[in-house]
């Protein structure tokens, strides 16, 4: 279904569930021609929303499906796909930003249970993290498969409650931001955690930024981060806030560009993107409304 306010991609349009055809040669064609049509449609608001700079609106809304209701952190592919994760299980799903279409889903092997909060891709690996700063690094699964992991503990378990983890290809860092200091007597300043590859809990650096910065003329009464992604045109650090529905751009040093909030309207945004097509991809976990992936026009 294609709604004026945006594109909406029904529960039946998944690929495993999406024909009413017989055979998987039909189920195929059938999904291939929705994928095109998705696919001029958004080619058709993208250019509506660079005739319209001023105007931020959504582009797209990609609902997912129930097996996706706890979609928490995104990872580009370098395919321009992303991958995202649950909450508490180790599955991974692949999705295609251009058409909201569920292009397969691995496990961690032994259906691994963890709080895992974000996910990133650093090379050939990816990095799935706990709230308790575990990471956990894998290879990319076939569709159905589980794959081996190797868990490191960043010994930062302690200290903070992490939800936000990208990779950092320039510095070939793994960048961590903290969203509740467990320290009550420290500051509660906005502390990123940076570790370089190969990972080893001797060689992180910290950067921290004065709480009051990062809230600058906002009404929210801290930050508490729920995802970050890097800019890939001027490679500064872009943070989101479930809590506040904020949004923060940072330059790697910790200086603040800007503090505002959220465009369009999240229930409990977890995860964000932004793809080098100047895309801007916002996950909600289901929270009355179903799970879904909003698309905006970046700005930087």
């Amino acid at each position: 279904m294609i709604s004026r306010s945006g594109i909406v991609l029904l529960l039946c349009a998944m690929p495993y569930v999406a024909a009413c055809r017989d055979t998987p040669k039909a189920r195929a064609a059938e999904l291939q021609e929705l994928a095109a049509a998705r696919m001029q449609e958004l080619a058709r608001r993208i250019a509506t929303a660079n005739a319209d700079p001023a105007k931020v609106m959504p582009i797209a809304m990609w609902i997912m499906p129930p097996q996706l209701r706890e979609i928490s952190g995104l990872a580009l592919t370098s395919r321009g796909t992303v991958l995202t994760h649950d909450d508490n299980s180790g599955r991974v799903s692949e999705i295609d930003p251009t058409t909201g279409i569920l292009v397969k889903s691995f496990s961690l092997l032994g259906n691994q249970k963890e709080d895992f909060e974000a996910i990133t891709i650093a090379g050939n690996d990816i990095y799935l993290m706990a709230s308790d700063g575990k990471l956990f690094r894998f290879r990319e699964g076939a569709d159905g498969q589980q794959v081996q992991f190797i868990m490191f503990d960043t010994g930062l378990g302690k200290k903070c409650e992490f939800e936000s983890l990208v990779y950092e290809s320039d510095s070939t860092r793994l960048v961590m931001v903290c969203k509740r200091i467990l320290d009550k007597s420290a500051p509660k300043d906005l502390v990123i955690y940076r570790m370089p590859l190969p990972l080893n809990r001797e060689t992180f650096t910290v950067v921290q930024v004065p709480v009051k910065q990062v809230v600058g003329s906002n009404k929210w009464k801290g930050f508490r981060p729920s995802d970050i992604t890097i800019d890939p045109f001027t490679r500064n650090y872009v943070i989101i806030a479930s809590h506040e529905k904020g949004l923060l751009v940072l330059t790697p040093d910790g200086d603040v560009l800007r503090s505002e909030p959220l465009p369009g309207d999240h229930r409990q945004p977890e995860g964000v993107a932004i793809t080098k097509d100047s895309i801007l991809m916002i996950s909600d976990e289901a929270n009355v409304k179903p799970a879904a992936i909003t698309l905006y026009k970046w700005r930087p």
